[in-house]
């Protein structure tokens, strides 16, 4: 009975501080908002009428196609004038508002990641000492564990394949020392009898 309950405290421990270390970071440092960065008449499209219906009457213009795929390759959204009858007949801009929103988000990531890094060894070695404590030192220990899940899967999108390798390669060499340095401090068999 007791192993349930501890198990259940331990994952109650576990799930709490995940929603904390989410909502702790969101408090001090917030996600940049899609709104902060494009609003919704910041984009039109090439060959739809101001009016928002399909152009049947306009004509094509392949100078005007070829502003705007140049707009797209570089991660841009284009704006465009419109004449009278709701055709498109010029670029105003390549509105950058997207790329910039990418950029900050990918900013963010960054640093969201290096703060769950920093609190996933904070609290791994306050759950080391807390070991004897269970089940608070078993569930600060898996918290760690998840602060350096969250932080690399909120920046997943910033490392290449390589680096994304080479992360999850030291976080498994460094579980399993710790684990195999735990696992030593234990009683000795013949002290198991003693409790």
């Amino acid at each position: 009975m007791m192993k349930i309950k501890n198990f259940i405290l331990g994952l109650g421990i576990l799930i709490v501080f995940g929603l904390v270390l989410w909502q702790g970071i969101e408090a001090f440092y917030p996600t940049p908002e899609y709104n902060d960065f494009c609003t919704a008449n910041s984009f039109g499209t090439y060959p739809v009428k101001a009016d928002g219906t399909l152009s049947g009457t306009c004509n094509f213009s392949r100078a005007l196609q070829g502003q705007q795929d140049q707009c797209y390759a570089q991660e841009g959204q284009p704006i465009f004038e419109y004449d009278d009858q709701g055709c498109a007949v010029s670029l105003k801009e390549c509105n950058y508002c997207n790329k910039q929103y990418e950029e900050a988000l990918d900013a963010h990531a960054k640093i969201a990641f290096i703060i769950s890094i920093i609190i996933a060894v904070i609290i791994f070695v306050i759950g080391y000492f807390l070991l004897s404590t269970e089940p608070v030192g078993s569930a600060l220990i898996a918290s760690g564990i998840w602060s350096i899940f969250w932080g690399s899967a909120i920046n997943w999108r910033n490392f290449s394949s390589i680096w994304r390798f080479l992360l999850l390669l030291i976080a498994l060499i460094v579980l399993i020392w710790f684990t195999l340095r735990l696992n030593r401090k234990q009683k000795k068999p013949w002290q198991f009898w003693k409790r």
